[in-house]
């Protein structure tokens, strides 16, 4: 009996020691994962946006027109063209008709993400909750997904911004807009006072760009009827990105990768007119902005870049099924022809 409890202690001692040594190995990543999985995800209550931040600006038309080597945006259903310095629009066709704008809307998302992050205290580095069951198994559909909510893995705002403006990812923007607002019901709301308070033509019910019938499956459809989505004019949209490269400048230097790694997940950039993409231009200097397609708003594109000491320019194309080499088209000719820019 004596023999076996001998024995008993010295593989109790043996097993111990392991542990130990096993816990030494890996003292780093599990004392990391334990402090992040303590820390407090902050309540957005407190947050209130500043909706008048530069509301007071004014907009002005100096329109250039097609000619024998420009025949327009023939096949976009909406397309405007906004010098960003000057808030001045120097191309426009059907500027003002509301349409849907898809993943564009994001846009808005990042401004008021933008907006809380710098005026927060480590904004960037909160954490988000992303413990929805509904956000988790969005990332995982293969027509609305992309970004995988890993279970038990907590997410900064800094690396759902990441996912959310380079690959679009709509389940990262909807846990955004609730970590900015509260619930998502709110965020949409914090939406359309931003459009009231800009003066912009533009009704939101989605925080992605994605409608409400496509929401639906995932408790994210909130206002609205079934088949509605974002009505958004091109103008609007213009307005939209340039509040945004106004705030946060640094927005081209993140959405000019074509690849990134966000928390162990490759995420990639779908903007053909970036360097070593297949629309990319160098005289035209694109270094951003956003690409959105949904089947009933067709393809849109947001595509912004400086030429060498001229102002910055930003183009819209909406329901276009060739956003990209339309969009190369009107930049050359606003860059050759605009007195703004040559």
């Amino acid at each position: 009996m004596k023999k076996n409890l001998k024995h008993l202690f010295l593989a109790l001692v043996a097993a111990l020691g392991i542990m130990t040594y096993v816990q030494y190995e890996t003292t780093n990543a599990s004392s990391v994962k334990n402090v992040v999985s303590k820390t407090k995800i902050p309540s957005a209550k407190s947050f209130k946006p500043n909706y008048e931040l530069n509301s007071n600006e004014n907009y002005i038309d100096n329109l250039i027109s097609d000619n024998n080597t420009f025949k327009g945006t023939k096949k976009a259903k909406a397309s405007v063209a906004l010098d960003v310095d000057k808030n001045t629009f120097v191309y426009d066709k059907n500027g003002n008709k509301n349409m849907r704008i898809a993943s564009v809307a994001k846009l808005m998302t990042l401004y008021l993400v933008i907006q809380k992050a710098q005026n927060t205290n480590d904004g960037w580095n909160q954490v988000v909750n992303t413990s929805s069951a509904s956000l988790r198994r969005m990332g995982q559909s293969a027509a609305v997904g992309g970004f995988k909510f890993k279970k038990g893995y907590n997410y900064t705002v800094k690396q759902l911004y990441q996912a959310a403006l380079i690959q679009s990812s709509n389940n990262a923007t909807i846990a955004l807009g609730e970590w900015v607002a509260g619930s998502n019901k709110a965020f949409i709301n914090m939406m359309n006072n931003q459009s009231k308070a800009w003066n912009l033509n533009a009704t939101f019910v989605s925080a992605s760009g994605l409608e409400n019938h496509d929401l639906s499956p995932y408790g994210y459809w909130v206002k609205g009827k079934y088949r509605e989505g974002n009505m958004v004019s091109a103008r609007a949209v213009a307005i939209i990105a340039s509040h945004v490269l106004k705030e946060y400048p640094r927005i081209v230097d993140d959405d000019s990768k074509t690849k990134a790694t966000v928390a162990g997940q490759t995420i990639r950039n779908v903007n053909r007119m970036l360097p070593g993409q297949t629309y990319y231009k160098k005289s035209l200097y694109v270094d951003g902005l956003k690409t959105g397609y949904t089947p009933d708003a067709g393809l849109c594109f947001v595509a912004t870049g400086q030429k060498p000491g001229k102002d910055r320019l930003v183009t819209v194309v909406l329901n276009d099924n060739d956003e990209f080499s339309e969009t190369k088209s009107l930049m050359k000719h606003i860059y050759s022809v605009s007195d703004l820019f040559k």
